[in-house]
């Protein structure tokens, strides 16, 4: 005796797999404008920092200085100018003198700009919110302009980029959502959606790229890990049976297919092959070998061979398996 199901025409989705690797939504190399020793360091990786925190801080005494010699020299021009207000009312001094009187005010102005945007150059401060990548920077260590401190990344949403086989390229849109696994977590399940689909195909592999954003709330996601994508692509039409009804011999897929005889509770078997297609949730196409209600056997194939001669059972009131000639 047999179990035995019906081959179907179902809906089936079309899954569409893939691999990449997560990178921040927005990454930054955190580097200083200017050379010097370090005052102040708070490139802590336990905590997200915030957009416009200090990140370092260097030594900034000269440039403190230049910046109160400026300020002192635009005051006084600015002293200057509006005496010579009061003296040309009176006729006292030429509008040659006053045009640089009020040149000399837009002079110190321009200096004391300059000294203010060097003294800020002086600290670096985090642009956006994000993490801190491990830096070797402690205070008292000496840094040259240009130098790579730190790395700032945005991790509340990850981006993912793969390929995809070119005979794939009608079946994406931007806003399909996407799931997504990685080995370092195998029970969660994140979700995201299509953004941006590459307009060319790579010659080299005959692939398109396409890329995805992940929502990362909880910031379980590092940028530079590998993680697996799943793409629900469409929905179509299809004949499927279940995964266990189909054995494998030598690279071939077969089925073991029910053909009544004279008798209405005995049926003869035949071994049949048959081309797979897409598989989901315990399913699997058929593409070619079957067609619609002809009968499988999905349980008790251990016990069938090609011709021979079988009932079946109900699987809800007979759970042994038996064949019988």
């Amino acid at each position: 005796m047999v179990e035995s199901t019906s081959v179907e025409l179902k809906n089936l989705d079309q899954i569409i797999e893939a691999v990449g690797t997560t990178k921040a939504l927005r990454s930054i190399e955190i580097t200083p404008l200017s050379s010097g020793r370090v005052e102040e360091a708070h490139l802590s990786v336990d905590a997200p920092v915030k957009a416009g925190s200090l990140l370092l801080k260097l030594d900034s005494i000269i440039e403190e200085a230049d910046f109160m010699e400026a300020k002192a020299k635009l005051e006084e021009a600015s002293r200057a100018l509006q005496r010579s207000d009061t003296l040309q009312q009176s006729n006292g001094m030429s509008e040659a003198a006053i045009d640089g009187l009020r040149a000399q005010s837009k002079i110190a102005l321009a200096a004391l700009k300059r000294a203010q945007k060097n003294l800020d150059d002086r600290s670096i401060r985090a642009p956006f919110d994000g993490l801190i990548s491990l830096s070797s920077i402690e205070k008292g260590s000496r840094i040259k302009e240009g130098d790579v401190i730190a790395t700032l990344d945005d991790l509340t949403q990850v981006v993912v980029e793969f390929s995809v086989p070119e005979n794939l390229y009608g079946m994406l849109s931007l806003g399909n959502t996407i799931r997504a696994h990685a080995a370092a977590f195998p029970q969660r399940n994140f979700v995201g959606e299509i953004v941006a689909i590459d307009s060319r195909i790579q010659s080299n592999s005959r692939s398109f790229k396409v890329r995805a954003i992940i929502d990362n709330p909880d910031l379980a996601l590092p940028a530079g890990m590998f993680i697996h994508v799943s793409i629900i692509a469409d929905n179509q039409k299809a004949l499927v049976i279940p995964e266990e009804a189909v054995i494998t011999e030598i690279g071939e897929q077969f089925v073991f297919l029910l053909t009544p005889g004279d008798d209405p509770e005995v049926f003869q078997i035949e071994k049949r092959r048959v081309s797979l297609g897409r598989r989901t949730y315990g399913f699997v196409e058929i593409t070619d070998g079957l067609s619609e209600k002809e009968e499988v056997v999905t349980r008790g194939l251990q016990k069938v061979k090609h011709k021979s001669a079988v009932k079946k059972i109900d699987p809800k009131t007979d759970a042994s398996l038996d064949t019988g000639e």
